[in-house]
């Protein structure tokens, strides 16, 4: 279980955690394959789900696109889901009551980051359509921490940026991969229930202080210390 009486910093993944964008990512990835006549390979999700665009780029054409350059697959993904994550009704992408848990650790005077893969471009609007943007003490990409999320560099950076100890610390995450290295940063974790890691699911719940089905068990855990 989680020990909230340790915690004054609360890191959120965006992607898969606080918006359920597997559809969204499904999407793109369906139609950018099917302009090059393929399906989109099996794995291939699971695999790029803890990269940031240039080394899923990178990955990309050196597995499937060889004659491509990775500059063109990022602009090409940029226009696919700008207008997705851009969406005026982008509030919809939220998981049930994920606005309703990032108000209330706010109300309970915690520090907040946002530690995604994703490039400001889509995570700005999207947090912005939810009316949580401002809520936010910081935000940190894979970009800014030089590495992905399967190192802890990232959320090492969003706990120095939000001025706490690790320790004082927790991660909600949905990735495999990125929990654990959150785990190695020496916080506190929170694995996510996202339908797109469910293979991942078992070992989640084993690696993880507590494994949170909705954010309705989170609140009412939160409100049940009072």
């Amino acid at each position: 279980m989680i020990d909230w009486k340790k915690i004054r910093a609360v890191i959120f993944d965006l992607d898969g955690t606080l918006i359920d964008s597997m559809e969204i990512w499904r999407e793109v990835d369906e139609e950018f394959f099917a302009r090059r006549g393929m399906q989109v390979p099996e794995g291939y999700q699971a695999a790029i789900a803890h990269m940031g665009f240039r080394e899923c780029a990178a990955y990309t054409v050196r597995n499937y696109t060889p004659t491509e350059s990775e500059d063109a697959l990022i602009e090409e993904w940029q226009a696919l889901s700008m207008s997705k994550y851009g969406a005026k009704d982008g509030a919809k992408y939220f998981k049930p009551r994920a606005v309703e848990f990032v108000r209330l650790l706010r109300a309970k005077g915690m520090k907040l980051c946002v530690a995604t893969a994703s490039a400001p471009e889509f995570y700005l609007p999207v947090l912005r359509a939810g009316g949580v943007e401002k809520l936010f003490d910081a935000f940190v990409t894979v970009e800014d921490a030089g590495k992905n999320k399967s190192f802890p560099d990232i959320f090492l950076k969003s706990a120095e940026k939000l001025a706490a100890d690790p320790s004082e610390c927790i991660v909600f995450e949905d990735n495999l991969a990125a929990l654990l290295a959150a785990k190695k940063a020496g916080m506190q974790t929170a694995a996510v229930y996202d339908a797109q890691t469910v293979a991942q699911h078992a070992q989640l719940r084993r690696e993880a202080d507590e494994f949170v089905e909705t954010f309705g068990q989170m609140i009412q855990e939160i409100n049940g210390e009072e």
